[in-house]
């Protein structure tokens, strides 16, 4: 898969990992207590608000980073992963100074997990097909 493919597609993960971080935290709603019409309520308003969010920073802070790094040559895993964590905490950067301690944390949190997980999709993603060759040839697949 090309580069630019990744760059589409590796945002669409964000509602899947903010549902996943508020079910493993258990917050209210995302751990089921409610029932799962107010989880799919809860997971269709996360997805119209936060994959939009996750496109813009990622092709405006993201791009630019990503276009520093590749003419750098220091593109890796450990790279992609690190600065889309830090892209996805920028607007938690921004509050720190005004925000309440124990809800800062969490959300903090919250969004390097989000961060992380773009990150790693986009990784994969732009590695797709070295990864299935790989597979191919330990299982010797045609």
């Amino acid at each position: 898969m090309t580069e630019n493919k990744a760059l589409g597609l590796a945002p669409l993960i964000t509602p899947f990992a903010l549902s996943f971080y508020g079910g493993f935290t258990h917050m209210s709603g995302f751990n089921l207590d409610e029932g799962i019409i107010s989880f799919i309520t809860l997971f269709i308003g996360i997805s119209l608000s936060s994959i939009p969010v996750a496109y813009i920073y990622m092709f405006f802070i993201g791009g630019r980073l990503y276009g520093i790094f590749k003419r750098k040559k220091w593109l890796n895993f450990y790279t992609i992963i690190l600065g889309s964590i830090f892209i996805a905490d920028i607007p938690m950067l921004l509050i720190w100074p005004f925000a309440a301690e124990k809800s800062f944390y969490l959300t903090v949190q919250l969004f390097s997990f989000v961060g992380f997980m773009v990150g790693l999709n986009y990784y994969f993603l732009s590695h797709y097909d070295q990864f299935r060759n790989k597979i191919k040839r330990l299982l010797k697949i045609n």
